[in-house]
């Protein structure tokens, strides 16, 4: 296959930072994906940059990191992740496996699947975060447990790079699908249902998905203890082995039967018991203080995911108590 000409110049104009720093690079990209650590490895000096836009429930954008280097993360945060390489490679490990991934073949990762990938210096990726909610019931459920090998060789998975190219390339399609929402949701089902299609080509076991029955004992066992632990450090593996189940049920479980991760879980009842405390106390309470007694060690952090959740800032519920 000839190797794709692929120039995402259309993102440079969503740039969401550049930094030499490695802490800040990390919390800046925890921001739009999730939690993760960044070990560089080779003389470590490069630049970083993120370009993320979204489109309607799909985000896409690149990430670069400047120097050869080392991610783990410990759980996709509650949402799809395809990642491909637009220039260099890299070598995805899921559950036992290895995966090249470069500008002809990559990844996919579902809710509370963890992942660790070594990204060459000249790597830059192309990363799409999907909404479930965005697919078809049919479409993705064929993503396999130790990551699904998504090859762009032909048939839809070829025509949906391309269309991501496009996208990407063209500063007017990508302001248009930004600036109207007819136009934005004329894209996103494009890549959606390319997708869908797509999924049968994919490299990974087809996993049917249970009907949802009766909460297992392990999901309200894991509930109860967030519940009593709001304010205390809470891994997923100590969450997963203080219920006496491996991590992969444990996310399966959530999945099934409260339709997100068991950290996405997490952090919305900790959200939740932040403003109802917000709400009943005086208007001069310290909200900082209530965000760190709810679980929050990042304050800047917590004020953004309560403003996503609630639709109004800490302070402007502290008015309305």
């Amino acid at each position: 296959m000839t190797r794709t000409d692929f120039r995402p110049h259309a993102l440079r104009d969503h740039r969401l930072f550049e930094s030499k720093d490695l802490d800040e690079t990390r919390e800046l990209i925890s921001r739009v994906m999730q939690p993760h650590s960044l070990a560089p490895f080779g003389d470590g000096s490069g630049r970083s940059h993120m370009d993320f836009v979204k489109l309607g429930r799909l985000g896409i954008g690149t990430i670069a990191f400047g120097s050869g280097m080392q991610v783990e993360v410990e759980s996709v945060d509650g949402y799809y992740l395809l990642m491909f390489c637009v220039s260099g490679h890299a070598e995805v490990k899921a559950a036992g496996r290895t995966i090249h991934v470069d500008d002809r073949q990559g990844v996919i990762r579902g809710p509370g699947e963890p992942f660790s990938a070594k990204l060459s210096p000249q790597c830059e990726q192309l990363v799409l975060r999907i909404d479930p909610a965005a697919l078809p019931d049919d479409a993705m459920r064929s993503a396999e447990r130790g990551g699904a090998l998504v090859r762009f060789a032909s048939g839809a998975m070829r025509a949906w790079q391309e269309q991501i190219k496009l996208i990407t390339s063209s500063p007017d399609l990508l302001a248009s699908a930004c600036d109207n929402v007819r136009v934005g949701e004329h894209v996103e089902s494009l890549l959606v249902n390319l997708l869908a299609v797509g999924s049968s080509e994919w490299d990974a076991s087809v996993l049917a998905v249970p009907r949802q029955g009766a909460t297992p004992g392990f999901v309200r066992r894991a509930e109860d203890l967030m519940a009593a632990r709001l304010g205390s450090p809470l891994q997923l593996a100590d969450l997963a082995e203080a219920v006496g189940v491996p991590v992969r049920t444990l996310c399966d479980g959530f999945m099934r039967f409260r339709q997100t991760s068991p950290m996405q879980y997490l952090r919305q009842i900790r959200l939740q018991r932040a403003r109802e405390t917000i709400l009943a106390t005086s208007s001069d309470v310290r909200i900082a203080r209530i965000a760190l007694d709810c679980g929050f060690a990042h304050f800047g952090r917590f004020a953004q995911s309560y403003k996503e959740r609630f639709g109004e800032s800490p302070s402007q519920t502290a008015r309305l108590g």
